[in-house]
């Protein structure tokens, strides 16, 4: 099997969002509907949110081994050299691979081979609550010491390091649309698996025209809340 026959049987959706936004759980919701839908296709979960090198936090992008993150997004068919792989058995020809955490969407060679990039948008207030309910914090303390990690760090790495990802997003979620949101990528990416396996010959008529998908609809606009406007480019 070459490199490109490798290409076409991965799908990577990449999901980035700031603190608390829940990129982590709707990664695993979109894992179980897929496996719902599609019982036969693989699928793997890469939470980088889970993959902080170290014992200190540095808040920043130092806290992430990128070249390792990669290797796993390509870990089930493993390049050994420009042509070769390793074999394994497939059961179905698919890989679909979630890459999510909060630099998602930082390493531009990941960007660069995922089909779907995603940012879940939400504002500071929300994001403080939403820590706070995460921590379970139910004394004075517990909240100060909260409050200060947020302000003297989570605040500042979110404005110089996460939130300037979200220009390199197909699909930006509002966290006042979540439910919207959801919807509109889960259709996106069986359309996706469905123009794979069609592309591979594996459609019941080789025929039959795809449906494309979702992000590529270049006039294709969702009006989610009052002047704010997302492109599905």
């Amino acid at each position: 099997m070459n490199k490109q026959a490798v290409e076409e049987r991965r799908i990577v959706i990449s999901i980035g969002g700031g603190h608390a936004t829940g990129v982590g759980a709707i990664a695993v919701e979109l894992q179980n509907t897929f496996k719902n839908l599609f019982n036969s296709i693989n699928i793997r979960v890469i939470n980088l949110d889970k993959m902080i090198e170290g014992d200190v936090k540095s808040y920043n992008n130092g806290d992430y081994d990128f070249d390792n993150i990669l290797n796993l997004v390509y870990e089930k068919h493993a390049i050994t050299s420009q042509n070769d792989v390793i074999q394994h058995d497939y059961e179905d020809p698919i890989d679909l691979i979630i890459v999510c955490g909060c630099y998602a969407l930082y390493d531009k060679r990941i960007n660069a081979i995922s089909q779907l990039k995603v940012f879940l948008d939400s504002d500071a207030d929300k994001r403080l609550i939403s820590l706070i309910k995460k921590n379970k914090v139910d004394t004075n303390e517990q909240l100060a010491q909260l409050i200060t990690e947020y302000m003297d760090h989570l605040r500042p790495e979110m404005q110089q390091y996460i939130e300037p990802t979200r220009v390199f997003a197909d699909l930006i979620i509002p966290s006042t649309n979540e439910n919207l949101g959801r919807a509109i990528l889960v259709d996106g990416i069986v359309k996706t698996i469905e123009e794979t396996r069609s592309q591979m010959g594996e459609a019941n008529n080789a025929n039959s025209k795809v449906r494309p998908r979702l992000w590529d609809f270049e006039a294709e606009t969702m009006d989610l809340e009052k002047d704010r406007y997302y492109d599905l480019s």
